[in-house]
């Protein structure tokens, strides 16, 4: 264990450095995140407004609210890229990676780490930018905002762990985007990413019950925002565990079998 986290703050380090390098892409990356969160604040206040005032048990200020908080929400719960587990055997990086004494995951790990430092520089003041001209509507509650901290870090470990198990199918075809393309759709809705679940119809959210993806991004969001119950709250935590254990074993599984099926190509 001393040993693997050695590594990962080896690589944090480095990839710190390999971030600021990278200026512009990080920048980019930032854009892509404002203008996303700014698109569904406009449409959603926008329904709220023709609506009387409320949709689906939110004002217009709490729909500034969530979609502001959402951006602090989405960087610390990105997940792994199946996109760069598919580049990198392509282009047969990953031949190396399979040499070294340590998990490739642990790499993987160390990079998204740096990545989410290095981009919370710029969300947070984007955040209060927003929050200036939007005037966000929340309560701030001390237990919630306490409760957060773990279910940020068992949402992102579920979210990553279950991203790395797809980009795994990468081992057995180099050409999966179809495959990434309908997971992300089906995330993309059940996750509370395109709107509150509470503003979906009523068999959407049934749906999402029975889903990991509200566990990943919408339970963290409403305790950042005052709007769980502490029975809520144990009851998502219990849920966030329970698909973190499955994705883990699946992990594993898939993992063997990926290392089997694996062909060295490339470089």
């Amino acid at each position: 264990m001393r040993y693997f986290f050695t590594v990962l703050i080896a690589g944090f380090k480095a990839h710190i450095i390999g971030a600021f390098q990278y200026r512009v892409q990080e920048g980019m990356a930032l854009i892509g995140l404002l203008v996303e969160a700014l698109i569904y604040l406009v449409v959603w206040t926008t329904v709220a407004k023709e609506q009387g005032g409320e949709v689906g048990g939110f004002t217009v200020g709490e729909f500034a609210g969530y979609f502001i908080a959402w951006m602090f929400v989405r960087n610390i719960t990105t997940g792994w890229s199946p996109w760069a587990m598919e580049w990198q055997i392509r282009r047969g990086d990953f031949n190396a990676l399979l040499l070294r004494p340590i998990h490739p995951i642990v790499t993987a790990t160390s990079d998204m780490l740096a990545s989410k430092t290095v981009a919370m520089i710029t969300v947070v003041p984007s955040m209060i930018v927003l929050a200036l001209i939007f005037q966000p509507e929340f309560e701030l509650i001390p237990w919630s905002l306490l409760a957060l901290i773990p279910a940020l870090v068992l949402a992102f470990m579920l979210r990553y762990t279950l991203m790395y198990v797809l980009a795994l199918t990468a081992f057995w075809t180099t050409r999966v985007t179809a495959l990434f393309e309908l997971y992300f759709a089906i995330e993309f809705f059940f996750s509370g990413r395109i709107a509150p679940l509470s503003v979906l119809p009523e068999w959407a959210q049934q749906v999402a019950g029975y889903l990991p993806f509200q566990w990943m991004f919408y339970f963290p969001l409403e305790l950042l925002l005052g709007r769980s119950t502490p029975q809520q709250a144990a009851s998502g935590f219990v849920f966030q565990l329970a698909w973190l254990i499955v994705t883990v074993v699946l992990l594993r599984v898939v993992w063997r079998g990926a290392v089997r099926q694996y062909g060295a190509v490339g470089g």
